[in-house]
């Protein structure tokens, strides 16, 4: 049996870092449901926006969502956002790596969802952290993860060329943590009966 059978996700996420953390959950038996804003995730159409290509497919999104179900909801309209809240509650973990304040506005962050839902496991992954200036800031892979937190630095040699690092790594490696972090918060719900906010950042 996959370790993570009869786990259902909802996901609301965009890009990388996030899906990829549902991929892996998916990987391991989860049910997971993307929710998507009506003009899709905008990794769907990367390929052919930066090919010039009319391929519909890009490969790097059928990676990241692989094993997924995918639907559409306008979470800017009340409707919306109704139905997100209520397919929360079906879910034993909701998934996101949107701007925090996006979340709120669409009555989709912890606080509101946790108050909803007191089981759910929420699992957030940010540019920059919960706290400080750039907690609404979007972070992405080469900024957040390899710039700002010195790695770039680090690896590169004295009088030389920061390197360009494999695109995507900082997702990928911030995607996992979360997982983990997911992982703990279901073992602690099933103890202690209650779910909780985990959360990480590409910082």
């Amino acid at each position: 049996m996959s370790p993570l059978a009869g786990v259902r996700v909802i996901e609301m996420g965009m890009w990388l870092a996030g899906p990829s953390a549902g991929g892996v959950l998916a990987d391991w038996g989860a049910e997971v449901v993307k929710l998507e804003m009506p003009t899709g995730d905008p990794m769907r159409s990367l390929y052919s926006a930066l090919s010039g290509s009319k391929e519909s497919r890009c490969p790097p999104f059928d990676l990241h969502n692989r094993g997924k179900r995918s639907i559409s909801i306008d979470v800017n309209h009340a409707d919306g956002r109704a139905l997100a809240q209520r397919l929360a509650g079906t879910a034993d973990v909701f998934l996101s790596n949107m701007r925090p304040q996006f979340l709120r506005r669409a009555g989709l962050d912890p606080e509101s969802l946790l108050a909803l839902h007191p089981r759910l496991v929420y699992g957030l992954l940010t540019g920059y952290g919960l706290t400080g200036p750039d907690k609404d800031a979007p972070g992405f892979d080469m900024a957040a993860f390899s710039a700002r937190s010195g790695l770039s630095h680090r690896a590169t040699p004295p009088g030389g060329v920061p390197p360009t690092f494999p695109g995507g790594m900082g997702d990928i490696v911030t995607a996992v943590t979360l997982v983990a972090g997911i992982l703990g918060a279901l073992l602690e719900r099933g103890r202690a009966g209650r779910g909780q906010l985990v959360s990480t950042s590409l910082f």
